[in-house]
């Protein structure tokens, strides 16, 4: 999908620093004003409100380059034109004592004697404004300051101050404002409106309206990330990535399928160039030096660049000084950075390499993870050679901070015939891993020469197996070379001694506890599992077998200890800094442990925050927070918000398949689908997984069956029932009583009543509120007398209250067929009760409509009160959540409507 009419022509090539730049632009004027509009309508609105005010003279609008000022100054313009006489005025942008410098339109149809001395000027040019004013308002509109003389603020303060016009002003800050426009902001006689750089949320809120689609998150990330918020910069950057094909529509979502290696837009370039035109030659040396130091403490800033040329570019409003630890340094505005960065020469970077090599040692065992990176980028960058071990040791820390890209580029720089070719060989595989390419990172260690293996330590040799079966494992039909895999790193042990030894066992085992894992084995390694996840001298390893541990237990039914495990693991890597190498398996054990015990909700909280507060490396984990939250909501019955959140994941999964996990996606697509009465797709849905190939990994197969058999059952087949107890026994001879729990439960509300008391018994095996109350199901049946209905109807208010509405509506249901079983009318209205609420709730949930996403309860309440006209603090404080979490509530009320404003609300929403 292309949007070539909407977003312009390519942009031409770009001339270098102090070179003519090319006259062919790629964004209109039009264009930009459009774009930026989307989302500052209340801006707009404000500013209007400050002109007509009778106390006020006008306002002034301060903000950054780029932020949107005179998109907002033209916009609030336009809407003036209406019923006003609006004059447009520009400074020169630098200081002038050219006379009358910003009414030469107006000095041009004066007479001489018009024209004869500053009194009858002021006086001509007036009545000129008055007599096209034509009687109504007059509103001037001045930009480009600082860049005004005497004699033009003479007669701008005549007509200010003798109430014959309004002014709205636009500067970059208040130090750029005429010296008497200074005194009447601090009289309070002109408001101020500030621009800030776009949120996270706006960003997401543009981009969603500007595409005219739902946008992935991965891409929100990117490009906030990039542009810093600011709207002209991301505008440029979204036309970037549109013409070079990284950012495409999939299936109506917009997805990122690539990386932009090297932006060439004209709009940044020109915009970078009007940042640095009142700068002095040498404060463009230090960015040009600061834009290849990236992000790095303050201390080796220093060292490399000067304290002076520091301060300079600190004072200059150029960088940006973190409080953390080592005070890290950054470009205040991210894409400034990045431009300098891009307009300059391999062999410039080289130049400027040996230059501050001079000043200290790249010594990279003694550099922190960011600083071997902006090391390792800059010897890529500039084409100079790394040394083999230091190419190996960043493309780790690549790795690492999830630069696949980076790491591979590292690896390159070992010679085949290296000893640490291997290694080499290694993190090119894990790259790939990363980048979803399985088969890729298989073939690569593969190449190995079986001679060069046999030179390796058996610690090295382990560790070489270990990520060739954690590689080969994802794909179809390898399971024999696997398992010949892991053999031959346990012979190759068994002849070993020593410390070599010990850490080999350790690749070794890492390997074989993933393996069987990803088979679904959990009581083949469950108690090795529990024992290496009490190592004492080896965190690392300890912390990695954790997280495979965390997805045992919630397998084996252990949910609770899955869940306190899982917490411990992220807070202990977290403060001692330790890389997660099976962190999926963290991530895939804690979610199903939620849901299997019946805390989704406390899970949807990490998840959406996880989303919300993603960066740009969400890009190589493309879909699979969304595909987690969308599983989420379809076990949870969320039907609405499952489909918006699994077609987003279903377009990235399709443009990179992390963890094979297609198939999942398109299987809970089909089920929410048949549960929403849309046959159609989800009959679609249903073929494109079965379509999807053999699935290998363990949880993905079991959600895939999980959720094709619910989507059967919907779509009227009657085996499903059936075969959902099926997988279920399977599951408990295995000793995975979570899974099998799950599977009962969703048997037993689909109509499998006589599987009831199985379920009851599977539950016994798991913990957890959801284990309770199916156990409690099964004994209402058992229950004589009016215990029955009474404890089913205790089970439909738990599950009200953890919002389990498939649970509460079959717990309802049960009571009332015990209830007449007895003859007991009063549980029977008790139930018939619960029923209609049940029923009420369903109708005001779809009473938007057929084709439109419903609002959730939560959504409305904010959107309730947002109509009201309380400010964003105010509905937190009233609903008691942060200001955060409602700008994200009305973020989704806006998408799902089709809106941008409050303004817009009441009209769609019926409350």
């Amino acid at each position: 999908m292309t949007m070539t009419s909407n977003w312009g022509i390519g942009a031409a090539s770009r001339a270098r620093w102090g070179e003519p730049r090319s006259q062919r632009r790629a964004l209109g004027a039009s264009d930009r004003r459009r774009w930026s509009s989307l989302v500052r309508q209340d801006d707009i609105a404000i500013v209007q409100a400050y002109i007509a005010d009778p106390q006020l003279h006008g306002a002034v609008i301060l903000g950054p380059p780029g932020v949107g000022k005179t998109t907002l100054a033209r916009n609030v313009a336009q809407r003036l034109e209406e019923s006003s006489h609006v004059v447009s005025l520009f400074g020169t942008g630098v200081p002038t004592e050219v006379p009358y410098s910003i009414f030469t339109m107006q000095m041009a149809r004066l007479n001489a004697r018009q024209s004869g001395s500053p009194s009858a000027i002021l006086g001509a040019v007036v009545e000129q404004i008055f007599h096209e004013a034509s009687g109504r308002p007059i509103v001037i509109v001045l930009d480009e300051l600082p860049g005004i003389d005497t004699l033009s603020m003479g007669i701008l303060m005549h007509m200010i101050l003798s109430g014959k016009a309004k002014l709205l002003v636009v500067a970059r800050s208040a130090t750029d404002l005429p010296e008497d426009l200074v005194w009447m902001v601090r009289d309070g006689l002109l408001a101020q409106q500030r621009l800030a750089p776009f949120t996270r949320v706006e960003v997401r809120r543009l981009l969603v309206k500007a595409l005219e689609g739902p946008v992935a998150e991965s891409v929100v990330a990117t490009l906030f990330t990039a542009s810093g918020g600011n709207p002209l910069v991301l505008h440029a950057l979204v036309h970037e990535f549109l013409n070079s094909s990284v950012l495409r529509a999939n299936e109506g979502v917009w997805v990122q399928a690539g990386r932009l290696e090297k932006g060439t837009d004209d709009v940044l370039f020109d915009l970078v160039e009007s940042r640095l035109a009142r700068e002095s030659p040498q404060m463009r040396i230090n960015l040009e030096k600061f834009s290849l130091l990236k992000n790095v403490p303050l201390a080796v800033a220093i060292q490399g660049l000067g304290s002076d040329e520091v301060t300079a570019l600190e004072e200059h409003g150029f960088m940006a000084i973190a409080s953390d630890h080592g005070r890290t340094v950054s470009f205040a505005e991210p894409f400034v950075g990045e431009t300098v960065r891009n307009q300059l020469s391999p062999s410039k970077k080289a130049d400027y390499f040996r230059e501050f090599s001079s000043n200290f040692s790249f010594d990279v065992a003694a550099l922190s993870p960011q600083e071997v990176l902006t090391y390792a980028s800059w010897m890529n960058e500039a084409g100079l050679v790394m040394e083999p071990d230091v190419a190996v040791a960043a493309a780790q820390t690549a790795l690492q901070l999830f630069d696949p890209h980076l790491a591979l580029a590292c690896a390159r720089h070992v010679p085949p015939d290296h000893p640490l070719a291997v290694q080499a060989a290694q993190k090119r595989s894990r790259a790939h891993y990363l980048m979803a390419d399985y088969s890729k990172a298989a073939e690569v260690l593969e190449a190995v020469d079986s001679s060069v293996l046999e030179t390796l330590s058996v610690a090295d040799y382990a560790a070489w197996s270990m990520d060739l079966a954690t590689a080969l494992v994802w794909l179809p039909g390898t399971r024999n070379r696997v398992d010949e895999v892991l053999w031959g790193a346990a012979s190759r042990i068994e002849e070993a001694s020593g410390d070599d030894r010990l850490d080999a066992e350790k690749f070794y085992n890492v390997a074989r506890f993933e393996v069987h894992a990803n088979r679904g084995e959990f009581s083949q390694v469950l108690d090795d599992l529990k024992i290496a996840s009490k190592d004492r001298y080896d965190r690392t390893y300890r912390l990695n077998c954790c997280c495979l541990l965390t997805m045992a237990l919630t397998a084996t039914g252990q949910e609770l200890d899955a869940i306190k495990l899982s917490q411990e693991i992220l807070e202990e890597a977290e403060r001692f800094d330790v890389v997660l190498r099976m962190q999926g398996w963290q991530m895939y054990g804690s979610i199903l442990a939620h849901i299997w015990s019946g805390q989704w909700s406390s899970c949807e909280k990490t998840l959406q925050h996880g989303i919300d507060y993603s960066n740009s490396a969400l890009h190589y984990q493309a879909g699979v927070i969304e595909l987690a939250l969308g599983v989420l909501y379809a076990f949870a019955g969320r039907d609405m918000d499952a489909a918006a959140i699994l077609l987003v994941a279903a377009a990235q999964l399709e443009v990179r398949n992390t963890y094979t996990s297609s198939e999942v996606v398109y299987s809970a697509l089909a089920c929410v689908f048949a549960r929403l009465e849309d046959p159609d797709q989800a009959r679609h849905y249903l073929q494109l997984a079965q379509e999807s190939g053999p699935q290998n990994m363990w949880v993905n197969r079991t959600l895939s069956d999980y959720f094709q058999s619910l989507a059967a059952h919907a779509l009227g087949d009657v085996a499903a029932v059936g075969r959902l107890a099926a997988t279920a026994e399977q599951d408990l001879s295995a000793g995975r009583a979570g899974p099998a729990a799950s599977g009962l439960r969703a048997a037993v509300i689909c109509g499998g009543s006589a599987l009831l008391e199985r379920l009851g018994e599977a539950a016994q095996y798991c913990q957890g509120e959801l284990a309770a109350l199916s156990i409690e199901l099964a004994k209402a049946v058992r229950a004589q007398g009016d215990d029955g209905p009474r404890m089913a109807l205790d089970v439909a208010m738990q599950s009200h209250r953890m919002e389990l509405v498939d649970m509460e509506r079959y717990a309802t249901e049960l009571a009332l067929e015990l209830a007449t079983t007895t003859g007991d009318k009063r549980l029977q209205r008790e139930a018939k009760t619960g029923l209609r609420g049940l029923e009420w709730a369903e109708e005001q949930k779809n009473a938007q409509g057929p084709g439109v996403v419903a609002l959730t309860p939560r959504e409305l309440q904010v959107a309730r009160h947002a109509i009201r006209g309380m400010s964003n603090r105010d509905i937190a404080k009233k609903i008691g959540v942060s200001v955060r979490t409602v700008e994200g509530h009305l973020y989704q009320v806006f998408a799902k409507l089709g809106i941008t404003s409050r303004t817009e609300l009441e009209k769609w929403v019926n409350l």
